[in-house]
């Protein structure tokens, strides 16, 4: 006998009840029985009735853990990089500020100049991220011994030099290497005569930072910088050739105290005395030298 419309409502129902209680208990287990190990790869989620939501994206229901994120903007990345660079215990400077320095130390002179000397420089340095420029003065009590000119007991070099050079944004020079040039001027004063050129340079260094990964503090860190000075107004001697120094450690620490030592190897000649006489001045400028001159420094930076 088959049974009223009533009763299979009624037996359709509690079928669906049945149904719908056992896809809730069977989705709970599953949830429960995820790999700890992939439980920890998925990010928190809100919890509401026990079940893991579902939003609603243009239409179709997709669960937070499968949304697909967008791409992050060059912002986020060039955040994201620089919190990077900048994670060591003490980050490079890379602002575009001036800091101050002073300077002191021996000086080892040839080119007729009594051997030791002392020396005093002071200054400012800015050290940005694509930017490297210098400025300084400096005082040295060298004085002339053997100029065929003697006596000749008193003597003082005064200089000032100034320079900009710019880090190319392009690998492998990008964040180590840096290319410019500058003016420098400088006067020899004695007893018995004063000498003075202005002279243009050019030239460029290396930084060189030694990590034992990419996320560890710098082991070792130091500058390198070669600037040729060309003759330009000394028509007296017409010194000329590159100078050399050496930082310790680099000068884009965020340090106080730094060594520096700076060599000069110079070419020039005989002094010119007289312009108008060609013949001797032709001699006197056939008469060619090599000699250098080496500073030593400790420099504090504010």
């Amino acid at each position: 006998m088959l049974p009223s419309s009533r009763g299979e409502m009624k037996y359709f129902l509690i079928s669906l009840a049945i149904l719908v209680l056992a896809e809730n208990v069977i989705g709970q287990d599953a949830v429960t029985q995820i790999d700890p190990q992939v439980a920890l790869s998925i990010p928190d989620v809100p919890s509401t009735t026990g079940r893991v939501p579902h939003d609603a994206v243009d239409g179709i229901k997709t669960s937070p853990v499968l949304k697909i994120q967008p791409p992050a903007s060059t912002q986020e990345r060039r955040a994201k990089h620089d919190a990077t660079s900048t994670s060591d215990l003490e980050p490079l400077l890379n602002t575009f500020v001036p800091h101050p320095y002073g300077m002191i130390g021996p000086s080892f002179m040839g080119g007729g100049y009594a051997v030791l000397a002392y020396r005093a420089e002071t200054g400012f340095h800015v050290e940005s991220r694509q930017w490297v420029m210098k400025a300084s003065a400096a005082y040295d009590n060298g004085h002339k011994v053997n100029d065929g000119d003697q006596p000749n007991p008193k003597g003082h070099d005064r200089s000032l030099e100034s320079a900009i050079y710019f880090r190319p944004p392009i690998a492998p020079l990008s964040g180590h290497w840096f290319i410019g040039g500058g003016f420098s001027w400088s006067q020899l004063s004695t007893t018995n005569y004063t000498k003075s050129g202005s002279r243009p340079l050019i030239g460029g260094g290396y930084d060189l930072a030694l990590r034992a990964c990419a996320a560890c503090r710098r082991d070792f860190s130091m500058r390198i910088a070669v600037d040729w000075l060309t003759a330009g107004s000394d028509w007296e001697n017409g010194s000329h050739g590159p100078q050399i120094t050496f930082s310790l450690p680099g000068l884009r620490e965020q340090r106080h105290w730094f060594w520096q030592q700076r060599l000069g190897i110079y070419r020039y000649h005989d002094t010119v005395t007289d312009r108008t006489n060609v013949s001797l001045t032709q001699e006197q400028r056939s008469q060619g030298h090599l000699d250098s001159f080496v500073d030593f420094g400790i420099i504090y930076r504010f």
